[in-house]
């Protein structure tokens, strides 16, 4: 076991790509985040990571929210942000946000269980199942009983805490030994340096591992032939829906017309207020009153016009390429 605090942040990255982690496992098992596809490809270093202002938001309150369960629980929480990995196989790692003890001064004998600090928004839905599996991995690989995630419902606007909710997971055998063949499907791809197959959720991860296109050959994919004519028609179908959902809501916005609320044998319907933005005459002004509260931007179709050799230089792949199908007859679906 390993405090995080004594490893730079290369240091604990590549203890990560080591082995599989408990957010490794949760999302592959629950096809989030990319999924295995996405878990592999971040371990191979396919794809990078960035900070997101979620991350951040969790290592801020991580401190605050321990606090929290002292005062709801009794439980004192240490050794937070712990690097454990396996007594039972050396592959299998956990970063834990805390143990829960009953002593100021404890060890690890006088250990309850583990902690799991989550944060999100007020209007953001948690995937729970996710965070369950998270812990069911730390208590295998930690060797505890008992789990506890507190999750804390942040006000991002304000930075405030609206609430802390609390859940005890107890370690399931049945369950692990499933995140257990996830784990070992997940390293056997790393060990063959290969990916296992595309999710719903992995492509976002597909379009990143891939990038730009240099091959000019062009590749047969006679096995792949019937799922893209599946494909084809499932685009088809939601251009149609598309444009079927939108016929709909222009009607229903008409029939509504200024009333906030209409209502229908067994459905209601509700308008939001709107959302009130600064237009652009009136933000003008602002800078020329405000200028403290300006910042730089780059105006790239000025650039492109005034400096087109630099601005074809600046330029970088970004985002996936577009995708398309062409029948035999001729037709084209994107």
């Amino acid at each position: 076991m390993t405090a995080r605090d004594t490893l730079t942040e290369a240091e604990w990255l590549a203890w990560r790509r080591s082995g599989i982690t408990a957010t490794d496992v949760a999302d592959a098992a629950n096809d989030t985040y990319g999924g295995a596809y996405g878990v592999v490809a971040r371990k191979l270093e396919l794809v990078t990571v960035e900070q997101t202002d979620v991350m951040d938001r969790g290592h801020r309150w991580q401190a605050a929210v321990a606090d929290a369960v002292h005062a709801l629980t009794g439980y004192y929480v240490v050794g937070e942000e712990a690097c454990v990995t396996s007594a039972e196989n050396e592959v299998w790692l956990a970063t834990v946000d805390g143990f829960l003890t009953e002593l100021i001064e404890s060890t690890l004998d006088d250990v309850a269980g583990v902690l799991e600090v989550k944060t999100r928004g007020v209007d953001v839905w948690p995937n729970r199942a996710r965070w369950r599996d998270q812990v069911q991995w730390q208590l295998l690989v930690a060797g505890y009983r008992l789990g506890l995630i507190a999750e804390a419902i942040i006000d991002d606007s304000t930075d405030t805490c609206r609430g802390v909710l609390l859940e005890e997971v107890v370690a399931d055998p049945y369950r692990q030994a499933e995140l257990v063949e996830v784990a070992r499907d997940l390293w056997a791809h790393v060990q063959a340096n290969t990916l296992p197959a595309a999710t719903a959720s992995s492509l976002a991860v597909v379009k990143d591992v891939h990038g730009p296109g240099t091959d000019p050959d062009i590749l047969d994919l006679d096995d792949l032939a019937d799922e893209l004519y599946r494909l084809r028609d499932v685009w088809g179908a939601i251009e149609a829906a598309q444009r079927e959902a939108d016929r709909l809501e222009a009607l229903t916005r008409d029939a509504i017309g200024q009333h906030l609320e209409a209502r229908a044998p067994g459905v209601t319907v509700k308008l939001s207020a709107g959302t009130r933005k600064i237009p652009k005459d009136t933000a003008d002004e602002l800078v020329a009153e405000y200028p403290d509260c300006t910042k730089r931007v780059l105006d790239t179709d000025r650039f492109k016009k005034q400096h087109p050799a630099e601005y074809e230089a600046a330029r970088r792949p970004a985002g996936g390429r577009r995708l398309t199908i062409t029948s035999n007859t001729g037709d084209t679906t994107e």
